[in-house]
């Protein structure tokens, strides 16, 4: 599967020349773990027709089999990771990454740390990676050698001699080997407002605006979707960018409703930390959605683009470019389905709600 970054915390899309019956594309339902977990993470495709994934509400590595059922609980959860802790521990996984050969990378979201593991599940050992751009986890790798994280470190407050903040964030790679560092990619830096708790003022990005999104093909070709534009660019691994086509998009208008849900989510998210739950707070909003909240990679060399929804029940839909940045088709998945990963055989995994609201994992053809 392929990875991506975005600096983000249904559009409807003109057709450009196609007809909705030329251009929609449905799924196949193929088959579906029989398990209920909490909350997934990624889905990568592993051999003999099994993957890996993370629950991150019960924070457990796991990996099944579409045939047998069969799942397995990878490694040990355990209260806290040191920096000596064995390579089979984590406290918090949350990434699961497909490198060269047949090994994983884990990321483990409670500490800066990596672990590499066999498909079959027998941990490596703990991958060192420069300690650059920040405190925020590698989430994406190739599998010629680099890691990329994007430099959050210029967003959190103007340098020395600056005044604001900078208009873009840089896409650093990262030799996993010498830990080489190099600039591939340049992202539109997020819109910032200003959020209020109690009486407390500080800076946020704002909600719903658009972002751009970064990933990688395993080869190491790069790409960007750029949310301000609607388009995907490419980037080859000799350095050589193909800019995408921009498509014309009408952003939904973001509802009280919608506003109501976010700060409900950080209300909750807010409890861990003891905020207190009458607290007054306010959010800085875009008043329309952007084109795509979610992109992801596919092997192949396509990007799928998630629409935002008109309802948060609704059915997601998805725009797809092709390696010339150029619009294909639109896919649409079942209600309460959502993609979680690509197979190197067309497979396509998604995060399904079953009906006790538990989470399983479903695989997927194009019809």
């Amino acid at each position: 599967m392929n990875s991506v970054l975005s600096l983000g915390a249904v559009t409807l899309l003109g057709l450009a020349g196609c007809t909705r019956a030329e251009s929609q594309t449905g799924l196949t339902l193929e088959a579906k773990l029989s398990g209920g977990f909490g909350q997934l993470s990624n889905v990568v495709e592993l051999d003999s027709g099994r993957v890996a994934f993370t629950d991150t509400r019960d924070k457990l590595f796991l990996s099944a089999a579409f045939g047998t059922g069969e799942l397995d609980t990878l490694g040990k959860r355990v209260e806290a990771v040191a920096a000596d802790s064995a390579p089979g521990e984590y406290k918090f996984p949350g990434w699961v990454a497909q490198l060269a050969g047949d090994t994983l990378a884990l990321v483990d979201f409670s500490v800066l740390r990596t672990t590499l593991w066999t498909e079959g599940g027998k941990p490596l050992r703990v991958l060192p990676i420069a300690p650059v751009g920040g405190t925020a986890p590698v989430l994406v790798y190739d599998t010629v050698g680099h890691g990329y994280k994007i430099d959050y470190q210029s967003l959190l407050a103007p340098g020395p001699g600056q005044a604001k903040r900078p208009d873009s964030v840089p896409v650093l790679r990262i030799a996993l080997r010498g830990g080489k560092v190099d600039t591939v990619a340049r992202l539109a830096a997020p819109e910032f407002g200003e959020a209020t708790f109690g009486e407390q003022k500080q800076p946020a990005a704002t909600v719903f605006a658009p972002n751009d999104f970064f990933g990688v093909l395993p080869n190491g070709t790069a790409w960007v979707a750029r949310g301000r534009d609607n388009r995907v660019d490419w980037r080859a691994p000799d350095g050589k960018w193909t800019p995408g086509k921009s498509r014309k998009y009408t952003g939904l208008p973001v509802t009280q409703a919608d506003k109501d849900r976010v700060l409900a989510q950080v209300r909750e998210q807010g409890k861990q930390y003891g905020m207190p739950q009458e607290l007054a707070i306010q959010y800085p909003f875009a008043q329309a959605k952007p084109p795509f909240d979610f992109a992801l990679g596919r092997p192949s060399g396509e990007v799928w683009l998630q629409r935002p929804r008109v309802q948060e029940g609704a059915a997601l839909v998805y725009d797809v470019y092709n390696r010339q940045g150029a619009w294909q088709r639109e896919v649409a998945f079942p209600a309460g389905a959502s993609l979680a990963g690509f197979g190197e055989s067309g497979a396509i995994y998604a995060s399904l709600r079953n009906e006790d609201g538990t989470r399983t994992v479903g695989r997927y053809r194009l019809r």
